[in-house]
């Protein structure tokens, strides 16, 4: 099991990060700062290390000088999260092996760990990788960015709609489905709901339960009945978790339950579980 470090200083885009990869089974470690990730870089001892350069107390840029010019960790593998105004050039200079750019996808946090993990498989000075490691660690690595994302056409096609005319989850549900890597959209009127879904036409809905004027049960058998939307997945968004909730949104053509409060491991599970081409028979 390959093990990250994570340093973030943001909390909600290491909470993301950290769901995603521990849902495929990394093993990861976290802190959102860089005086702790140091320390962590070497009692943890680490594949890979993930370094936001806004970490707190030591920044990314401070960071990196230490573990490159120290002899446990310079060969650690270390990806940047960084902002668009940062530099590539300047990025590599100072020592990162890669980076994203912020708000970080967790798509692109994988791709640059399958690049960075199998070149080190094959460079690493020390206590090298056994053949048997090597592959175990690249399979999980590769079938977690298929899992994840698919290929690259599929991902940036993907589109998620959530109905629901509260800020606070639309926000929520928005971050976690942008930072796994797809599109997403809100409506918040539930009388332009068929309309806005015709323009949107998306791969998943999420619908909220309880709406003004409308009920979710009452526009899932509307949405059912457009042929377009026939087979795609509508997830019921609800507090109540009763089984004859659960049956009535079954009834009315429901593809599956999301129980509030929204969590990154649960709507991560959901996107896998309909957005996967690993799942599509």
């Amino acid at each position: 099991m390959a093990k990250i470090l994570l340093i973030d200083n943001d909390r909600a885009s290491r909470q993301i990060l950290e769901q995603a990869l521990k849902l495929y089974e990394y093993d990861v470690v976290t802190t959102k700062r860089g005086d702790e990730g140091l320390t962590l870089a070497v009692t943890a001892a680490p594949d890979l290390i993930v370094m936001d350069i806004d970490a707190a107390g030591l920044n990314g840029w401070q960071a990196i000088k230490v573990l490159k010019e120290s002899s446990p960790t310079w060969l650690i593998p270390v990806i940047a999260m960084a902002k668009p105004a940062v530099t590539s050039q300047l990025l590599i200079q100072t020592g990162f092996d890669a980076y994203v750019r912020k708000p970080v996808s967790a798509r692109h946090i994988l791709q640059r760990i399958e690049t960075l993990l199998t070149h080190a498989a094959h460079n690493f000075v020390g206590t090298p990788l056994s053949t048997s490691s090597n592959l175990r660690t690249n399979k999980l690595i590769k079938e977690t960015i298929a899992r994840l994302s698919g290929s690259q056409c599929r991902s940036e096609q993907a589109s998620v709609v959530y109905v629901e005319n509260s800020t606070v989850d639309n926000q929520t549900l928005g971050k976690i489905v942008e930072r796994a890597g797809f599109s997403y959209a809100n409506i918040s009127d539930p009388l332009q709901v068929l309309s806005k879904l015709m323009d949107f036409k998306p791969q998943l809905i999420f619908l909220e339960l309880v709406l003004p004027v409308a009920n979710g049960y009452e526009l899932c058998a509307q949405i059912r009945r457009i042929s377009v939307f026939k087979d795609t997945p509508i997830v019921i968004v609800t507090n109540h978790n009763r089984m004859t909730d659960r049956m009535r949104a079954k009834i009315v053509g429901a593809s599956d339950f999301l129980c509030k409060p929204i969590q990154a491991k649960s709507v991560l599970k959901v996107l896998i579980k309909y957005l996967s081409p690993l799942n599509i028979s």
